[in-house]
């Protein structure tokens, strides 16, 4: 596996690990007990290589950013969008399309960015609402669009070496 392939490999295990993490049902202790223990299990290497990937992730981002190919709902990082080429993230949340899996976890999670949080609330039925409008995942196809913008990026930077 090249080196940019392992890294969109990475950023995507850590997105979903993120994404699903934020739905599980444990109960808080039982994360917390295993917070301390996957502490311990991380290594220096590992600690190195994520330190190195989220650099060179949050660099990339920033370049899509400068070039209007992406903005962001939330104060962090949006490994997704970022491995998918941009996403608009605000522009998605004002047309109610739809938001990437990454973006829908965080507005969940109430880590919106301040001019998205003070649109958001929850309607009788609990679902997540901007500006009135209820929050969905991108559709199948929108997601498999994604994936496949991602591998041909993977595919051109490749052949780019």
């Amino acid at each position: 596996m090249r080196k940019s392939s392992a890294i969109a490999s990475g950023m995507v295990l850590f997105a979903m690990g993120f994404a699903f993490g934020t739905f599980s049902s444990q109960t808080p202790e039982l994360l917390k007990a295993q917070d301390e223990a996957n502490a311990a299990e991380i290594s220096k290497d590992v600690l190195e290589t994520y330190k190195k990937t989220h650099k060179a992730v949050r660099e990339l981002s920033n370049l899509f950013v400068a070039g209007g190919q992406s903005t962001s709902a939330f104060g962090g990082l949006n490994y997704f969008a970022t491995s998918v080429g941009g996403i608009d993230a605000e522009r998605d949340l004002e047309e109610g399309r739809g938001v990437d899996p990454e973006t829908f976890a965080a507005l969940y999670a109430d880590i919106a960015s301040p001019k998205i949080a003070e649109h958001l609330d929850f309607d009788e039925q609990g679902r997540l609402r901007y500006k009135k409008n209820v929050i969905r995942i991108y559709a199948r196809d929108r997601l498999k669009q994604l994936f496949q913008k991602r591998d041909q990026l993977v595919d051109r930077s490749e052949a780019n070496e």
